[in-house]
Formats: C-alpha cells, structure tokens, sequence
C-alpha cells in the first residue's frame, strides 16, 4: 500500500472513534443513545440515511451484480428507492412522528396489539443480524482484495473499531459517520467514473466493449424468464412490495427521522435523501461494469469495486474511496446494532417484563449492541456459503416485507384491520413466504404474492374479529370511518 493511502485510512479510523468517545459524554439517557436526544437537522438525517441505505448489498453488492447483470441494478435505485422515499417522507413520517414512537414495531404495537409489537420485533432483529453479517463479511472481503488481509482479521478489526464508536456515542456518532462517509463516497465515485472512461478509451470505448463481450449488460430490463432480475418481478416484487416496505417501515433507516429535531426536519431529510439517491447508481454500478471491462481476475463478483479502486485510482484517491467502501459497510453495522438494540431492549424487554426499570435502558442497550455484534461476528464467516450479497439481503427480505408492509399501508390508511386480525396475518404470512421460495419462485415474485396474500387475510379476518379499543386519532389518516 502507498503510504498516503494507509495515512488516510489510520487517521480516519482514528477520528472515527475520537468522535464516537466524545459524544458518548453527551449520552446520558436512552433518548440520546438511541434517537441522539431528538437532534438531528434535516441535511443531517439525510446524508445518514443514504449512507445506511449504501452499505453491504447497495455498495459492494451492488457493483458486484452489475458485475454479473448490468445495468438493471440500477432499478433498484431508481424503481426500488425514489418513489417510496417521497411516500415515507409524505405519508408515514408524519405519522409516525404523530404518534411519538421509537421506532416501527412500537407503531404496529400501539395500531394493533403487543402481540404484533413483539413479533415484529423480533423478526426485524433476527434479519438484522444477519444484514449485519453481511456488512461484515463484505468489508473482510475488501480488507482481502485491498491488503491481503485474513477473512477473520477484517473482521475482528471492523468488530473492534465499530463497537468503539458505537457503543459509546449511539446514534449521534452512526450519523456523523454516515455523513461523513457519503461526502467521501460521491467524491471518490466520480473519480472512478472519470478514470475509468479514461481507461477504457472514452464512454464510447466503454460502451462497445461492454456490449461486444456482454450483449445484455446495457439492458435496464432484463427478460421476463431471466432467473435473478426478470422485468415483471422488478416491477410487481421490488417496486410495489420491498422498496415501499424498506423506506416505509425499516428501523434502521427510519430512526434517524425519529430522531429529528422536529417533524420538518424528519420529512425534509427523507427528501433531501430521495434527492441524493437519484445520483447513486452511476457510482454503485459503474464500477462492477468497469471491472468487466477490465477483465478484472476477482475470485467473487462481489469484488468488483475493491479491485478497482486498488487497479484504477491513483494514491490519495484510492485510500480516499477505501475508507468510502469500510464506512459504508461501518453504517451497515453500526446502524443495524443500534436499532436491533433498541428493538430488544424497548420492544420485547419493555413488554415481556411486568415491571421493566426504563432507568436502565441505557445501560441495558449498550450491553445488548456488544452481545449483537459479538453474534454478527461469528455469522460473518457464513455468508460466503449463502452466494452474491445483494440476493442473500433481498432474499432474506422478502420472506416478512409483504405482511409488513400490508399492515402499515392498512393500519395507517383504514381503520378497519383489527388487532387479531394483525397477528394472524403476520403468523401466517411469513410461513407462507418460506414456503414459496423453497418451492424455487424467484425472491420479487414471493414479496408480492405474500403482500396481496396478507392484504387479503387482514381485510377478511377483520371482518369477523373484535375491533380496536385504541384511540386511532393519532395512529390512522382516517380514525373516523371503518372501511
């Protein structure tokens, strides 16, 4: 490694944990360790939310299948961010800020029942274990490629360095260091664009070169029996079910807005974000095309990127978009550990104990972000079984995003769903969607076909169940009518 790379990396990893251990003398409650005390400015919130949103699977994983299939990778920005961003910052962010909450699972809790509440929770910590094994994995990947690092180095060293800051600052250290990651991410993006025309003999040598020895890679839509991407399942899968499920119900993104000074600036971050992504595909998917055209010899397609910024960026440049992969993978981490924790300390501790001392949340919390860190570490060494890493994140998200997502659109939008109803879908939704993907349908196709499965239970199981007793006033658009 040039040496100005390594400086660069040392004295952003260094400042990384300075920040975490002083702001860790500003967390005195579980509000400023899990929602940075209701602080954070709308250009704050969302810089931090593109940067959780890039981490494992849009970043590394990212490049990695526009590395096998092109440019249709880019739908899942544009089809699978944008629209659903605008709906989370107009619709449910406002609701939810209405309704005061810390996160989504206390939402569903407060609509329906503490049954749901509970279930939800877990579900969502459960998967964000193993988003966080990803993360993990993907960095100790780029530690391999970038410095010959062992797989179980990388990921003792990311373990230690993000326990540091996170831990100690909570939330308000993860969005310093989203944001701080974006800035650099953009920067050193358009660097690999221009370098890698460059390189290549100009966009229209890139092009050509492409499409001669990939046909398909220039395609936005893939074809309709395509086995990963076909163009019905992007549409009905991605676009109706995991995008609108992700902006709209993901605690890890959305505890940023919740932790918002205000309700403006929770909905004005959200936007300020749908803004941003709009610019995100070129520099996630540019670099897995590059590294074809390069004939790059990667062992994994996943990676793609960390050998273009070791083969195609100059010193300076290269360590500067080496620390833009480690802290998109760090946002991953240390915003999975964050929200899971406060998942299990609020949504399942608070509700399983008769008499929880919410005095020691605090504590409680930064003991379970060690203990869910620790357990990501040790899943990390297994995702290299589980194939590419964005397909295993989707994957995995489309066994519960359809029932999830059709209890916050009905919840939300009608009173009608009743609390049994809500358990029942949920009980039986996620089984449902296992089912269908081990029968072998493509991963988008199974999200839709359990979306209008748990519609249709909700609305017909609330016909013949108890209503709410709850006051819907602040958690429904529409608490007066029962549809």
């Amino acid at each position: 490694m040039h040496p100005l790379d390594f400086g660069i990396i040392v004295a952003y990893l260094a400042l990384i944990v300075f920040v975490g251990l002083r702001l860790s003398g500003k967390v005195k409650t579980a509000k400023d360790f899990f929602l940075a005390g209701r602080s954070l400015s709308w250009y704050v919130i969302g810089l931090s939310i593109i940067g959780t949103n890039i981490g494992a699977d849009s970043y590394v994983g990212a490049a990695g299948n526009a590395y096998k299939v092109g440019i249709a990778q880019a739908n899942f920005e544009w089809i699978g961010a944008i629209p659903a961003m605008i709906l989370a910052s107009l619709v449910f962010i406002p609701l939810y800020w209405k309704a005061r909450v810390y996160s989504i699972p206390e939402y569903l809790g407060q609509r329906y029942s503490q049954s749901v509440r509970v279930l939800a929770a877990g579900i969502t910590c459960i998967v964000a274990v193993f988003a966080i094994g990803v993360a993990l994995w993907a960095i100790a990947l780029t530690l391999q490629t970038y410095l010959g690092w062992p797989i179980w180095v990388g990921i003792m060293v990311t373990g230690t360095v993000v326990g540091l800051y996170s831990i100690a600052g909570g939330l308000a250290a993860v969005a310093f260091t989203d944001t701080l990651q974006v800035c650099i991410m953009f920067l050193g993006g358009l660097v690999i664009v221009g370098l890698g025309f460059s390189e290549a003999g100009g966009v229209s040598g890139f092009a050509a070169t492409l499409v001669q020895e990939n046909p398909t890679h220039l395609q936005a839509y893939l074809p309709a029996d395509h086995e990963e991407f076909p163009w019905p399942a992007v549409i009905l899968g991605l676009g109706i079910v995991l995008s609108p499920a992700y902006w709209c119900g993901g605690q890890a993104i959305l505890q940023r807005t919740l932790g918002a000074r205000s309700q403006w600036d929770a909905s004005a971050g959200m936007m300020f974000a749908a803004l941003g992504k709009s610019f995100v595909p070129l520099l996630v998917v540019f670099p897995g095309l590059l590294a074809l055209v390069m004939h790059a010899n990667i062992e994994y397609p996943d990676m793609a990127l960390p050998w273009v910024i070791k083969n195609v960026l100059p010193p300076g440049i290269s360590g500067l978009m080496f620390i833009a992969i480690i802290a998109a993978l760090q946002s991953t981490i240390d915003s999975g550990i964050n929200s899971t924790s406060l998942l299990i300390t609020r949504d399942i501790r608070h509700v399983l104990m008769k008499n929880p001392n919410p005095q020691s949340d605090l504590v409680v919390g930064r003991y379970l972000t060690l203990i869910i860190l620790l357990l990501a570490m040790c899943i990390a060494p297994l995702i290299s079984r589980m194939g590419g890493i964005y397909t295993f994140i989707q994957t995995i998200l489309s066994l519960f995003q359809g029932p999830m997502l059709a209890l916050l659109l009905l919840g939300a939008l009608t009173r009608r769903p009743t609390p049994r109803a809500g358990l029942i879908t949920l009980l039986t939704g996620v089984p449902l969607s296992a089912v269908i993907l081990a029968s072998g349908v493509n991963m988008l196709y199974v999200a839709f076909i359990s979306f209008v499965y748990s519609l249709a239970a909700l609305w017909i199981i609330s016909s013949f169940t108890t209503p709410t007793t709850a006051d819907l006033s602040k958690l429904t658009y529409f608490p007066w009518k029962r549809l």
